[in-house]
């Protein structure tokens, strides 16, 4: 799997559990509103497991990528520190 896909594959991840609780959130946040509290247990109970997942997907896919390092990150971290110790 190249790994210019991983970034692709977070953030899809990341927007995917971002919404999924704000489906949540909203969801049961109306059956309150509501006073049905079967709307607020179906909320959770239909939204709940694929938000989990696409939390669980984002955070395997946020470790895989603290051990990918880009050559461009490599070369530009040194560049700053080179020149902050030339300035002194």
């Amino acid at each position: 799997m190249p790994t210019r896909l991983f970034p692709f594959l977070f953030r899809l991840s990341v927007i995917a559990f971002l919404i999924g609780g704000v489906v949540i959130v909203l969801g049961q946040a109306a059956g309150i509103a509501l006073g049905d509290a079967a709307w607020v247990t179906a909320v959770e109970e239909h939204a709940g497991p694929p938000t989990c997942i696409a939390a669980s997907v984002s955070g395997l896919i946020a470790f895989l990528l603290s051990y990918v390092k880009k050559p461009q990150q490599a070369e530009s971290s040194a560049e700053p520190q080179s020149a902050g110790a030339a300035g002194k």
